[in-house]
């Protein structure tokens, strides 16, 4: 049976620093959850057109997006919304079939044993609130240029949760997808994507749970 596209019923938008933006499916459209920061909210770009959605765009899934700026597995940016709290807070109805937590860059002021214990509950959480969906960490990116050792330090530290928890790993910084020298990915005056930069982001993250989920992701 072909799946029907997801309907749009809101879009809301709670501010520049945080987003929340739920395209609601039908029952037999598969539906992805992402949880992050700026970079999943689209702050500085188009907040209704960032990674999280332009994937689930592309695979023809419905998309819940819970991204708010500043915040990470540990930095909640003063206001109690780190990432594993927010899990908690997650509306009964939100459904996914596939999970993606992205970013870690805000953390970088943790201990490692503060970041990975962080990104222990995060996971843990997400495998309780949604036990069917597979869980995919996004590392963060170059935020801000160039990449420095403590930023690679971040990366390390989240692929060695994810390994341990036995959670598929994306790393933007190992598999170089923002280019060294200027491009349109990244606005120079404030080292988030760009408009152009977020649907590349957006291409980069379907083509990998593709290659993840090969069944799950195919087009029926």
């Amino acid at each position: 049976m072909q799946r029907r596209a997801p309907t749009r019923r809101t879009v809301a938008v709670l501010g520049a620093a945080a987003v929340a933006t739920l395209l609601a499916p039908d029952r037999d459209v598969r539906s992805l959850f992402v949880l992050g920061d700026s970079w999943a909210a689209g702050l500085h770009a188009d907040p209704a057109r960032a990674l999280g959605q332009v994937a689930a765009a592309r695979l023809h899934w419905a998309v819940t997006v819970d991204a708010v700026s500043g915040t990470g597995y540990v930095t909640d940016a003063g206001g109690g919304a780190a990432y594993a709290d927010r899990v908690a807070r997650v509306e009964p109805s939100v459904r996914a079939d596939l999970v993606v937590v992205q970013g870690g860059s805000n953390d970088r002021d943790a201990s490692q044993a503060e970041l990975a214990a962080g990104a222990r509950r995060t996971l843990r959480a997400l495998g309780s609130r949604f036990p069917a969906a597979p869980r995919v960490m996004l590392g963060p990116g170059p935020d801000p240029e160039p990449v420095t050792a403590e930023q690679r330090a971040v990366d390390d530290v989240l692929a060695d949760v994810a390994e341990a928890e036995g959670v598929a790993y994306i790393s933007m910084l190992r598999a170089a997808w923002i280019p060294s020298a200027p491009t349109r990915v990244l606005d120079p005056r404030n080292h988030h994507p760009t408009i152009d930069g977020q649907a590349y982001l957006g291409l980069r993250l379907e083509q990998r749970l593709r290659g993840l989920y090969p069944r799950l992701t195919r087009s029926v």
